[in-house]
């Protein structure tokens, strides 16, 4: 290898260590959608019967009715801290406001078979640093959405299975650099691709009035994303590119109410696993300007496979035996979701190397054809990254991640939807 060619490669390597960063602490994001779910704790699986079955488990449209729609809307607002290198440790980052949404639709299209169409964000990452001299900026986001139909059969009384075909387009923006003092920045750049080769499939069976039970399953999906131009260690380099994995997950759910009718309780469970292992890393490629050879760097995730538990409970009371349900709902919920990211490979934009919590709260009032939900949910982890994790023996060099020092995540999330069924 050239001189030149070896000054590639250190450039490439910075900017995809960079880059990566945004991604080290896992993709999913276990606070989503809809106002509904989130007021308990996130939990669906088992019971959605409205058009977010696209997102949590489409066999769920089995139960819809003849017409239904759904919007949603989820602000959120976090903050975190982490060591984004040696010099700038334990720096707080800016406040990252996300607008998340869902639009949701589903008709029944006879009396054994319902379809639906939906979009949303499905996974994002990210933050913004300001430290050094004024005006330096450090700020990385990654997003993900997904655009999905789908269709549901009930196969028995009670018993449905649905299979949604995915498509996702994933977005990275990265910049580092002084926009007040005109100079050229270090890193400024953005990546984006689709996929068109992906799905999710899900079983629901409620063997009585009381009991719900829910299986879901999403396929991995692989994005590949590229740019023209790009820039990196203040130099132009041409098609970029790289790929970025959403790993397989599966899902289990289930509900109980304890009343048909009238002030009664209603629980829930969710158990999800995420083969996150499955991101092992991909290599960022690029050719400089002045330049026909093209460089290829790999990165290193070790990550680890993952557990999210969503627990909730819902009190309904305003009985309406005209509309046969009651109006009112009261709901509350907790996550607790495993760590996925590796001490030894911290990231500054991502969720911290250690486990994540969620506590959630919520309410409903029920109008007849329409409905209306909101919730509020917190999220909360840290971690201490010690030099020793970032001297652990067969440690691969990863110049460009977070240095020891304290990492955590502190992200407040608010909900409203409303949807409409006849």
């Amino acid at each position: 290898m050239s001189l030149r060619h070896l000054r590639s490669a250190c450039i490439l390597l910075a900017t995809w260590l960079a880059t990566t960063s945004a991604s080290a602490g896992g993709y999913d994001t276990p606070m989503l959608y809809s106002a509904r779910h989130m007021g308990m704790g996130g939990t669906a699986v088992g019971y959605v019967h409205d058009p977010s079955a696209l997102f949590h488990n489409p066999a769920g449209l089995g139960d819809v009715a003849q017409v239904s729609a759904l919007v949603d809307f989820s602000l959120l607002l976090g903050k975190l801290q982490a060591s984004p290198n040696i010099t700038a440790r334990n720096v707080d980052s800016e406040l990252t406001v996300a607008p998340f949404f869902m639009v949701a639709g589903a008709f029944r299209l006879t009396p054994w078979l319902s379809a639906g169409l939906g979009i949303y964000p499905i996974a994002s990452s990210g933050a913004t640093y300001q430290y050094g001299a004024p005006g330096f900026e450090d700020k990385t986001s990654l997003l993900f959405i997904e655009a999905t139909p789908a269709l549901a059969a009930n196969l028995a009384k009670g018993l449905s299975v649905g299979l949604g075909y995915r498509v996702t387009f994933v977005s990275l923006e990265r910049y580092t650099g002084n926009r007040d003092d005109g100079s050229t920045p270090f890193l400024d750049f953005k990546l984006t691709g689709y996929n068109f080769a992906s799905f999710r499939a899900g079983l629901k069976w409620q063997p009585t009035p009381r009991l719900s039970l829910g299986l879901v399953y999403r396929q991995k999906v692989t994005t590949h994303v590229t740019n023209e131009m790009g820039i990196a260690t203040r130099a132009v380099y041409r098609d970029i590119s790289t790929d970025f994995l959403l790993p397989t997950k599966f899902g289990a759910g289930a509900r109980y109410d304890f009343d048909d009718l009238g002030p009664h309780l209603g629980v829930a469970l969710d158990l999800e696993y995420s083969l996150n292992s499955e991101n092992e890393g991909s290599p960022l490629r690029g050719t400089p300007a002045g330049s026909n050879t093209e460089v290829a760097v790999p990165n290193v995730f070790a990550w680890k496979n993952s557990v999210t538990l969503r627990l909730g409970a819902e009190y309904r009371l305003l009985a309406d035996p005209a509309l046969g349900r009651d109006r009112l709902a009261l709901r509350a919920g907790y996550v607790f979701d495993s760590r996925v990211a590796n001490p030894q490979y911290p990231t500054a934009f991502g969720t911290p190397p250690g486990a994540t919590q969620v506590l959630t709260t919520g309410a409903g009032y029920d109008f007849g054809h329409w409905q209306s939900n909101i919730a509020l949910a917190y999220r909360f982890g840290s971690a201490t990254v010690t030099t020793d994790d970032l001297n652990a023996p067969g440690r691969k060099e990863c110049a460009f991640c977070g240095s020891s020092g304290e990492y955590s995540i502190r992200l407040t999330g608010i909900y409203v939807d409303a949807s409409y069924a006849f």
